[in-house]
């Protein structure tokens, strides 16, 4: 399987994991909330990827909806949530902590919540054991926060 593809575009999500904080954030002060502002966001997303659906041929019916939420944990509708608890920690957290920390700390949280759900192949993830290198690489990524932060 060529790989450069996904390589691009998870590199491509990092620019973007970047630069939207300083974005929204900007917007929550053009609309002093940081509620509104993560609102506009999604709102704005739900819109790009409804159209995006619809012109792939994707878009499913109600129906089929409440028969896939019939069918399914409830617990599998909650990446929306999770994502504006991204959004608008970001919006909120990053001009505070500095862009550079907070993806920083983003990223550990991130690393760490990753190597825990492969050790015990949660969420559909392989089994993979936590080894020396994970070790090592999670302490340099509490390093790099904590250089970051200083510098």
């Amino acid at each position: 399987m060529n790989l450069i593809f996904p390589i691009l575009i998870a590199i491509f999500s990092g620019l973007a994991m970047s630069i939207q904080p300083g974005i929204n954030s900007l917007l929550g002060k053009s609309l002093e909330s940081p509620w509104l502002a993560s609102t506009v966001s999604f709102l704005v997303g739900t819109i790009v990827l409804a159209l995006t659906a619809f012109a792939l041929g994707e878009m499913k019916s109600a129906s089929f909806l409440v028969q896939t939420a019939k069918e399914n944990p409830w617990w599998i509708w909650t990446g929306g949530l999770l994502g504006a608890i991204v959004v608008t920690s970001a919006l909120v957290f990053a001009p505070k902590l500095g862009a550079t920390s907070w993806l920083a700390l983003f990223l550990f949280g991130q690393v760490l919540t990753s190597i825990l759900l492969e050790k015990w192949g949660i969420l559909g993830f392989p089994e993979k054991p936590i080894s020396l290198q994970k070790w090592v690489g999670m302490g340099l990524l509490i390093l790099s926060a904590w250089l970051v932060r200083k510098g």
